[in-house]
């Protein structure tokens, strides 16, 4: 045999070899389209982790040679076996497969995922897909849930202004609809209930157009009028661009919030800048009507909480606007996305109001009477401890009289240790009917009416001061006063101007020397 043919021999010897060495079982050299893919199991003994990785095998072929109308069932047998067997990232990449191309979520109630369980991603599986219920949501729910029993219970009040109490308890309401819809989102509880999703963006026009007429109503005597509803009119608009979304079946919504469907593709950015512009225009005309007429609510005496209420309400809202900014911006699109934890700032603003405005309601139904400016006829009413007492009329009147000859005559106000004890002694009464004659007739307490003559005498004599010789302490004693400090608040507070800024009003006018 010449050495050509020997070296040829020896290759074919060789290659044979390493064919024996290298063949694969017969198990899994079957042909897949031989077996029925659902009865593998059934078909094998599954004792130990070797037929498990054979299983996996064939249905990795099986994948392979499947048409894809056939391999969802396949996607749940290879996430099942893939978790069984601790291969985690496997396990995660066909256990999304099955859930997208089925929309079965129970899946992941198989015994098999516990064995991955700890791993990451098994944690990206459960926070994507099972049921989160926290703390943090549970929290979230309580408040949203106050907030509807806050909606509903405001509206059976009878010491509240009708339409004060409809605006509030709408604000109140489309604050907690949006919470709820937060906590269907980060408990997934919302794939178990899809036509909750983007329940809250039917109210997102609401929030502005509720506070505004809010504020007008415990402004002055409001009537909501026919044409008001203008402020409603873009919510109408959302509604109806929203409808084709809302109409759509369980399964179409779920596929949008897995973002396998396409088909209706809403425009989240035109939703987020609709709202801000909505909430931006109304902070802006809330704003204005609000410290336009602080000046004139002020003279309303007892009405002074209200305005610090709907003060703390304005900035809460300005505040929220802010946040929700920073919120919507990468939710739209607009913008890379923020630290996730952004969103639970901005539902806590939420929340926050939510209480606040439930808390302070419980504690000041006041707040939601309304009063007209510069008018008498709607102040505040005694107080009901003074409506069964036994001073008559014509001794209050009496009283009354005598009461202002003793300030403006007398001008007892100046004497710094002058008190309500005092004051009543002098009019020879008692110390009830000295309160109940100054708030029946002056709608204020003892208090603010002292402060209220000691500030307008220091006006007339600083208007008579022409030539400015007089120093600040010097008026403040004066008029009553022990010390400067107490004279600039209670000057500030009844004027809105400290003495200096006065001073230099009146040397602009050219008034002074």
């Amino acid at each position: 045999m010449s050495f050509k043919s020997r070296t040829l021999l020896f290759v074919i010897c060789l290659f044979v070899v390493s064919n024996k060495l290298v063949a694969t079982p017969k198990v899994k050299t079957i042909p897949i389209f031989n077996i029925q893919v659902d009865s593998l199991i059934e078909q094998q003994s599954i004792r130990n982790d070797m037929t498990q990785l054979e299983l996996l095998v064939l249905y990795n072929d099986a994948l392979k040679e499947k048409k894809p109308a056939d391999s969802v069932n396949i996607f749940k047998k290879l996430a099942i076996l893939n978790a069984d067997l601790g291969q985690p990232e496997d396990a995660l990449i066909y256990t999304e497969k099955y859930i997208k191309n089925t929309l079965d979520f129970s899946i992941l109630n198989s015994e098999a995922y516990n064995v991955i369980r700890g791993s990451e991603a098994h944690k990206e599986l459960s926070e994507n897909y099972m049921l989160q219920i926290d703390w943090i949501s549970f929290i979230f729910l309580y408040v949203a849930l106050i907030g509807f029993f806050f909606t509903v219970i405001i509206n059976f009040s009878k010491k509240a202004n009708r339409c004060a109490k409809l605006f509030i308890s709408g604000f109140v309401g489309v604050h907690s609809l949006f919470i709820l819809e937060f906590v269907l989102y980060i408990s997934n509880i919302q794939y178990r209930l899809p036509h909750t999703y983007l329940i809250a963006a039917l109210t997102a026009l609401l929030y502005g157009p509720f506070l505004y007429l809010y504020f007008k109503s415990v402004t002055y005597n409001f009537k909501f009028r026919t044409i008001d509803l203008l402020h409603f009119l873009p919510t109408l608009i959302l509604i109806v661009y929203l409808f084709p979304m809302y109409s759509l079946s369980s399964n179409d919504k779920i596929e949008i919030m897995l973002e396998i469907n396409n088909s209706y593709n809403i425009n989240r950015y035109v939703i987020f800048i609709s709202k801000v512009v909505s909430l931006f225009i109304y902070a802006i005309l809330i704003g204005k009507f609000h410290y336009s007429r602080r000046k004139e609510e002020d003279s309303i005496k007892g009405k002074k909480p209200v305005n610090r209420w709907k003060k703390t309400i304005y900035a809460i809202h300005v505040i929220y606007l802010v946040s929700y900014i920073i919120y919507g911006l990468p939710v739209s699109g607009l913008m890379l996305s923020f630290p996730y934890f952004i969103n639970y700032i901005q539902v806590s603003i939420m929340s926050v109001m939510v209480i606040y405005l439930a808390y302070m309601a419980y504690v000041q139904p006041e707040i939601f009477k309304s009063y007209s400016v510069g008018t008498s006829e709607n102040t505040i009413p005694p107080l009901e401890k003074y409506q069964k007492s036994g001073l008559t009329n014509a001794l209050s009147e009496e009283l009354k009289g005598n009461l202002i000859r003793l300030f403006v005559e007398d001008k007892v106000f100046k004497e710094n240790n002058i008190n309500l004890e005092e004051l009543s002694k002098r009019l020879n009464t008692t110390r009830h009917n000295t309160s109940q004659i100054i708030n029946e007739h002056f709608n204020i307490n003892f208090f603010e009416l002292i402060n209220k003559f000691r500030i307008q005498e220091a006006i007339r004599i600083l208007k008579e001061d022409i030539h400015g010789s007089l120093n600040i302490i010097d008026i403040a004693y004066e008029v009553g006063y022990n010390n400067k400090v107490t004279f600039n608040k209670a000057f500030k507070k009844e004027t809105s101007l400290t003495p200096s800024e006065f001073i230099n009003m009146q040397i602009k006018k050219g008034l002074y020397k």
